[in-house]
């Protein structure tokens, strides 16, 4: 009985002592985890207001402009999609980069973003919104930055 305690307490004390030293190993990775580049902080993120609509976004940029469904912004440059909704909760999800966040009405969300790579990328609607939710998608369009 008493070889068997012991080889339980073994059996505790080892697991306990696995799990510090991974816990302690990757504690000083944690601030290196990133999804994308940071923003330099001389540099301004240019603002984009997304309002989320059953069932379509609203993207209303800089000047006034207001595009439905489609978002054209240009490679390497940092912006902030401002996220709002106008009636019910929706998630802001940017398939291929793998970005994703609610919009919430009332409330207003900051995503930051650089996209170095040009192209065409998928937006859907990642939050059950009602019976029109599989339609609400868009697209963003990255150009090149040189024009």
């Amino acid at each position: 009985m008493k070889a068997e305690r012991v080889a339980e307490i073994s059996t505790i004390v080892f697991a306990i002592a696995i799990l510090v030293f991974l816990g302690a190993l990757s504690f000083q990775y944690l601030g290196d985890i990133t999804h994308g580049s940071f923003i330099p902080s001389n540099e301004t993120a240019v603002p984009i207001k997304v309002i989320a609509k059953q069932y379509v976004w609203e993207f209303i940029y800089p000047n006034g402009t207001v595009s439905y469904n489609k978002v054209v912004i240009q490679a390497g440059k940092p912006y902030v999609f401002e996220l709002t909704s106008d009636d019910v909760i929706h998630a802001f999800y940017i398939v291929q980069l793998g970005l994703k966040m609610q919009a919430i009405p009332g409330y207003t969300y900051d995503l930051y973003v650089i996209v170095n790579q040009p192209g065409t990328y998928n937006i859907w609607c990642a939050e059950f919104c009602g019976p029109g939710h599989y339609t609400m998608k868009g697209i963003m369009i990255v150009t090149n930055s040189t024009g």
